[in-house]
């Protein structure tokens, strides 16, 4: 008897398997599966330096508003040397700072040079006493031998 008995449990625990696997073959996807997010991955926007005078500060204050910001775009790209910026160099400017795509000027660079310079750097100031250029007399040649003065004796 515990031979059949054994059997039957076996035999109730397949049946159970097969059913189960029954109801998974038709079973409708619900929504609170997992789903993969999906991301965009924007490239950075790329300044290319073209104008003598960019400075970090002009180039922060063109793209994000503010010039105050030149520290994160100097930390967005670490391998540039911002002292001797040429033309040809290209400049990261991070996603969350930009504010206009819009190509950077030659007049906003002038504009900006202009008023962070003091006055007298933008024009500069010439004294009245410069301006006098002081005109030495020539001395008169002498027209005889005597008159020099002879150094030694006579």
């Amino acid at each position: 008897m515990i031979k059949k008995s054994g059997l039957l449990l076996l035999l109730s625990g397949v049946t159970l398997l097969v059913c189960s696997g029954c109801n998974l073959i038709g079973a409708k996807k619900t929504e609170t599966e997992y789903q993969p997010t999906v991301t965009v991955n924007r490239p950075p926007y790329v300044h290319t330096v073209k104008y003598p005078g960019e400075t970090l500060p002009i180039i922060s204050k063109w793209y994000t508003g503010d010039e105050n910001n030149w520290e994160a775009l100097a930390d967005a790209n670490p391998y540039m040397d911002y002292e001797k910026m040429s033309a040809g160099d290209r400049l990261f400017i991070p996603e969350n700072l930009l504010k206009t795509a819009e190509p950077l000027s030659e007049e906003f660079i002038i504009g900006f040079n202009q008023k962070s310079k003091p006055v007298e750097e933008i024009k500069p100031v010439v004294k009245e006493e410069e301006k006098k250029v002081p005109v030495s007399k020539p001395k008169p040649k002498p027209k005889k031998d005597e008159d020099f003065d002879l150094i030694g004796p006579k």
